[in-house]
């Protein structure tokens, strides 16, 4: 391969000589929207256009699936390291949507995402489902936009979460990220879940989502896929690195491009 090009099947991606680089080992990961790994250039957006999430800011919230119980970081540090993205990922483990006295409640925490982020992207509802083994009081979509919200039910807080996002990040990329199969009630299966409740709550606000519910396999279903791709055993929740590289990240940055 020439010392001065970058390419990928034979295709010319990257002429060095107009970037003051000499080499593709040279190249920092994210720049001019590639992921280096030695002499090979893995692109990481369409070939010959520039990545539109290099450079942005990327704020996330949730629970342990964003905060990263499997690899720290999760699915955020990721898409920030390879994209060359600024991060800043809020998510606590165990952390509900709706509030039950503690510290943290997800629909809170968007008060503290950086007002200047480019990229928000909301995640939580799975603790919800499995709260003192039965769930928060689950609640029901309301059917205006000025209604009061009960913040202690999980349509209430989701709702609320969703109308709070909008109002501190006008002109910004929103969505919000649908977790795969691993906790009952938080379902596609399941009529009248805490899952079917943010589906109706994202599409009545107009918040985009993607819905990984259905996108990916059944991990916390699936022993064999479990035991490979989750850590504590093979708990079918949380992810490891290898997890969210096959199954999370690809997804979430062709999405997180369309918004």
């Amino acid at each position: 391969m020439a010392r001065n090009k970058v390419t990928v099947d034979g295709t010319t991606i990257i002429d060095l000589s107009t970037t003051g680089i000499e080499s593709a080992a040279d190249i920092p990961a994210g720049k001019y929207g590639y992921l280096r790994t030695g002499e090979r250039v893995l692109g990481t957006g369409e070939i010959g256009m520039a990545n539109p999430l290099s450079g942005k800011i990327l704020a996330v919230t949730g629970d342990s699936l964003c905060a990263g119980t499997g690899y720290t970081g999760g699915y955020a540090k990721i898409i920030a390291d390879d994209n060359g993205m600024t991060l800043q990922n809020i998510a606590v483990g165990g952390a509900t949507v709706a509030n039950i006295g503690a510290e943290f409640a997800i629909y809170q925490s968007v008060s503290d995402l950086r007002t200047d982020a480019d990229y928000v992207i909301l995640e939580g509802g799975g603790n919800d489902a499995q709260y003192n083994n039965t769930g928060v009081t689950l609640g029901s979509i309301t059917s205006g936009y000025t209604d009061t919200l009960n913040v202690n039910t999980f349509a209430g807080a989701f709702e609320t979460m969703l109308k709070n996002a909008i109002a501190r990040f006008p002109n910004k990329k929103i969505g919000y990220l649908f977790i795969h199969k691993c906790v009952d009630n938080f379902d596609s299966r399941v009529s009248n879940s805490y899952y079917g409740i943010a589906k109706a709550a994202c599409e009545k606000w107009g918040i985009p989502y993607l819905d990984l519910n259905t996108m990916c396999p059944a991990i916390g279903h699936i022993a064999s896929l479990a035991s490979i791709y989750t850590v504590n055993g093979g708990d079918g929740i949380h992810l490891n690195e290898q997890g969210y590289r096959l199954f999370y990240v690809p997804k979430i940055v062709a999405w997180m491009k369309t918004l």
